[in-house]
């Protein structure tokens, strides 16, 4: 039986090796702590006022959107921000004449606007705090939506969303996990329920499909490269691949060692 000389240079490489080994299976655990971590802490719920309101034919209507967050992982808060309005068409047109809350304003800033329509009963709007050293946390109105009810709008509940949310965090390039949500119009004290018509992020049944944090099985499309329902965690990559990397190494230099000893 061969005895292995516990200071012998073979039993030191060895000893180095499993050192190695269990640092970095713990790097690769931080990064399974980590990336939910990070990702969990950045969120924005953007939500209306009022779960129903009520119309006759020929009314207008004004809905507020909210938005609520914490801000990101790093205390940063939210410097821009977009969403997209839909309504049924057969029920009501919302207009470009969108007001800007007081939300992204706060301290005195300055937001931009942009409001484009993006198909039937369906707009798009941008908001961007254009001169802050930094973003914005907490809950508040981010715009009063004017919808427009038809003449001939039948008796119905007709379904509004908030969805396609984005959120931007200042001086970050991390999209945050964002949710949208589901308000209704009564029209003559309701009836059928008609669903917005908006083509992009709709659900197979034709209405649109909005992630809502109590419905977090349901994701909606964006511009096509990623998906909000997405359950990647940037921490854990990046561990992933150093602890890789890294063994690979500690693999090649124990390697060579042994076959210099071997010599």
């Amino acid at each position: 039986m061969t005895v292995i000389d516990p200071t012998s240079a073979r039993a030191i490489l060895g000893r180095r090796l499993a050192l190695a080994v269990v640092g970095l299976v713990g790097i690769v655990g931080v990064g399974l702590i980590a990336g939910p971590a990070l990702a969990g802490d950045a969120v924005a719920q953007f939500e209306f006022g009022d779960d129903e309101h009520a119309a006759e034919p020929g009314d207008t209507v004004t809905v507020d959107v909210h938005l609520s967050s914490d801000g990101g992982y790093a205390d940063e808060g939210i410097d821009a921000y977009e969403f997209v309005i839909a309504v049924p068409p057969a029920v009501g047109e919302p207009t470009t004449d969108v007001e800007v809350g007081p939300w992204l304003a706060r301290d005195g800033g300055a937001v931009g606007q942009t409001v484009e329509r993006v198909g039937d009963g369906a707009i798009r709007v941008q908001h961007e705090r254009t001169d802050a050293e930094n973003g914005v946390t907490g809950t508040g109105v981010v715009a009063t939506v004017t919808i427009e009810i038809r003449d001939d709008a039948p008796a119905a509940d007709a379904g509004v969303v908030v969805a396609e949310t984005s959120a931007n965090l200042y001086g970050n390039d991390y999209r945050m996990q964002s949710f949208g949500d589901e308000t209704t119009i009564a029209i003559s004290g309701g009836g059928e329920q008609i669903d917005p018509a908006y083509e992009p992020g709709t659900a197979g049944d034709g209405s649109v499909d909005v992630t809502t944090a109590a419905e977090t099985n349901r994701s909606v499309a964006d511009d096509g490269s990623d998906s909000q329902g997405d359950d990647s965690l940037p921490g854990f990559g990046i561990a992933t691949g150093v602890a890789a990397v890294g063994l690979l190494l500690c693999v090649g230099y124990v390697s060579r060692r042994r076959s210099r000893l071997a010599d």
